[in-house]
């Protein structure tokens, strides 16, 4: 993997830059749809953490407007979501109520999976997430069905508060156009960050919250590098910059001294 800017020097200009982003957004007793916390000075609930974990699964191939449709559907039928209802509801009715997130069939029996492996250890989802080591945590949950890396992080980051770093689609564009990385695969990149930052929750949460929204800002797709925080240390602006240059062509005293040496070889041609 190549080298770029300093993650965590990264991550000090993307705060600077946009503040705390109070990420994972849950939804508090009374209000209707989930919201940012950016300063949060209270602990999770169950109920919250629970949506955190369904909020995991329902996001997957799905924009985050979408699932929080389906969260909506799924309250519904389900107002305070528990690991026990979710377990009772019937495998249609709860594919139904989280339809507008796609997938709604499968990702329903992954819910009533993820819903089983949190009842069988029993003690509610922090007792769950937070017992043992964190690979040891994050090993089971990849192995049920329908949990992919980003899932079980995603899971255990937000809804556990383990330090376990998220990859998505975001981060692979963010850090390779930082120059960190080329085509790596999920595992190698969460590795390269892990063994560059320290080992904080909080500061992992923030992180990856950061990423995805300097992805929307700036790093889009077609990249808007104009006031970017981070475009001085960013390979990908360099080469931008060079490619502009060159397409410039040379600055103008350099073309004026190319000017002179054309008119002098002219009277003193080479043999």
């Amino acid at each position: 993997m190549s080298r770029g800017p300093a993650p965590r020097a990264a991550y000090r200009r993307l705060l600077a830059a946009y503040g705390p982003q109070g990420w994972w957004p849950t939804t508090r007793p009374g209000a209707a749809r989930p919201s940012y916390e950016p300063r949060r000075a209270r602990g999770l609930s169950e109920a919250e953490r629970v949506e955190i974990c369904v909020g995991a699964i329902l996001t997957q191939n799905a924009a985050w407007t979408n699932a929080e449709k389906a969260l909506a559907g799924l309250r519904r039928v389900l107002p305070r979501p528990d690991w026990a209802g979710l377990a009772a509801l019937p495998e249609g009715r709860l594919a139904g109520a989280v339809r507008s997130s796609g997938y709604f069939r499968q990702k329903a029996r992954k819910l009533k999976v993820l819903a089983a492996a949190a009842l069988a250890r029993g003690g509610g989802t922090r007792a769950w997430l937070g017992a043992g080591r964190v690979e040891e945590r994050r090993a089971e949950l990849l192995g049920l069905w329908g949990v992919g890396p980003e899932t079980a992080d995603s899971i255990l980051l937000y809804a556990g508060g383990r330090p376990s770093f998220v990859i998505d689609a975001y981060t692979r564009r963010v850090g390779a156009r930082l120059g960190w990385w080329r085509a790596p695969s999920y595992d190698e990149a969460r590795d390269w960050l892990v063994a560059r930052l320290p080992r904080d929750r909080e500061l992992y949460a923030e992180f990856h919250a950061l990423v995805v929204r300097h992805a929307k800002e700036h790093c889009r797709v077609r990249p808007d590098c104009g006031g970017c925080p981070l475009r001085r240390a960013c390979a990908h602006a360099r080469r931008g910059a060079d490619a502009g240059r060159a397409a410039a062509g040379p600055a103008p005293r350099a073309r004026r001294r190319a000017v002179r040496r054309r008119r002098k070889s002219r009277h003193h041609p080479r043999s």
